[in-house]
């Protein structure tokens, strides 16, 4: 007898553009370059600095991968600074939040969870947290 195939619930998964990833390794590589072969020592200094910077988004962006993923359970977030797996009765509201500040328009995804709020950047994401909000908000279970 033909056993039936288990169904697998849809997932959608957010993280760094891991191109901009390999951007940030390539300038680390090129900023240590320059580093060690200024001869200013304020100048080594400065290049040997943004070396470290880029290198620890890069590897942030490798270790904390997918920063976000919805599905039927709930939400799971893995940040530096949070991880959490949140049920989908405990998430108050999802949304994106702009904000206009010298003239700049910055957005970020809000997870609104009791007590937690996990907010999000396009860079953490890789997606407009807009768009993400909409995603993530269509797994939300109907109540009824």
């Amino acid at each position: 007898m033909d056993e039936p195939i288990p169904s697998r619930w849809p997932a959608a998964r957010f993280g760094p553009d891991r191109r901009l990833t390999a951007a940030c390794a390539a300038g680390a590589l090129v900023a240590l370059v320059i580093g060690f072969t200024v001869l200013d020592a304020a100048g080594r200094i400065l290049f040997v600095l943004l070396a470290a910077l880029l290198v620890g988004y890069a590897i942030t962006d490798v270790l904390f991968a997918p920063r976000l993923v919805a599905d039927a359970d709930g939400l799971r977030v893995l940040t530096p600074f949070a991880r959490a797996h949140i049920g989908w009765a405990d998430v108050d509201r999802v949304h994106a939040d702009s904000r206009q500040r010298y003239g700049l328009r910055s957005v970020t995804l809000e997870i609104d969870a009791g007590e937690e709020l996990i907010v999000l950047s396009r860079r953490a994401l890789g997606e407009d947290p807009e768009l993400v909000a909409e995603i993530v908000n269509s797994f939300v279970p109907s109540a009824g």
